[in-house]
């Protein structure tokens, strides 16, 4: 009888994770319905697509963030988690860019989402392939995750939509999209925040943490697209003073954003 208990219990384990999991993916398929219904209706207010995919992206953080704590990590949860966020991540936010910004530019419009899609499915791949190897970095993501560039190309839509419009809103749109594709399968390493000790700088973190939700709550997207510029910003001026430390200590050492170095 107690031994069915813990068999029980060790299943509801396994399943939490896969339940935050199925939130981001649900909250990804709710941001593709509004963008189409929005469509169909002629709505130009897309903002709660926007917020879904900001939701989403934080649900797919914890869901491995809990199941590391619950030591609930499995192939099955890894495998799915991936499938949500090609979803989620690459679907979602090409669609949204699509509907309410590329549309307008015809061939060029839908081959600059493609682009997204595309590169998004490639940043998984890649990450499904190396984050078994012992040479990966926990410190780094080598490219932009594509949660942050899904969440950071809809942030910008919504400030782009309030500075301008027409043409120059459209071309915008596309400039953005294109850049944070190719970040996605680049050689630019941006922090994943795994590494922080957060047991020792309790107070601090939850202070920082605490002044982030504040500032969401009270500017919305614009403290949002604040924090992404900070986090992108910071990891272009990081990339190139690693740059440079490797060329300091071998003048050979070639400068390659793309592909294997």
């Amino acid at each position: 009888m107690e031994w069915k208990q813990r068999k029980r219990i060790a299943r509801g384990v396994y399943i939490v994770p896969s339940l935050i999991t199925s939130i981001a993916l649900c909250l990804g398929f709710y941001s593709i319905i509004f963008t189409l219904t929005a469509l169909k209706k002629g709505t130009t207010n897309f903002e709660p697509a926007v917020f879904a995919l900001i939701f989403a992206s934080v649900f797919d953080n914890l869901d491995g963030r809990i199941a590391r704590l619950m030591k609930a990590e499995s192939e099955f949860g890894f495998q799915f988690d991936s499938i949500a966020d090609m979803v989620s991540f690459g679907i979602a936010p090409a669609v949204l860019a699509y509907g309410f910004a590329l549309i307008d530019l015809d061939r060029m419009g839908w081959l600059g989402a493609f682009l997204f899609l595309a590169c998004a499915g490639i940043r998984l791949a890649r990450f499904n392939v190396t984050s078994d190897d012992e040479n990966s970095s926990r410190k780094y993501f080598k490219g932009m995750s594509s949660p942050v560039a899904a969440g950071g190309l809809s942030i910008s839509m919504l400030m782009l939509n309030k500075f301008t419009e027409g043409p120059a809103y459209s071309y915008g749109v596309l400039a953005v999209t294109v850049f944070l594709a190719l970040l996605m399968v680049s050689n630019v390493r941006f922090r994943t925040f795994k590494d922080i000790g957060f047991k020792r700088h309790r107070i601090q973190y939850f202070l920082i943490t605490l002044a982030g939700i504040v500032s969401i709550f009270a500017f919305r997207e614009d403290a949002l697209f604040v924090i992404f510029i900070l986090y992108l910003v910071a990891g272009l001026i990081e990339e190139l003073f690693l740059f440079k430390r490797r060329r300091k200590s071998d003048p050979s050492v070639p400068f390659l954003p793309f592909g294997d170095r």
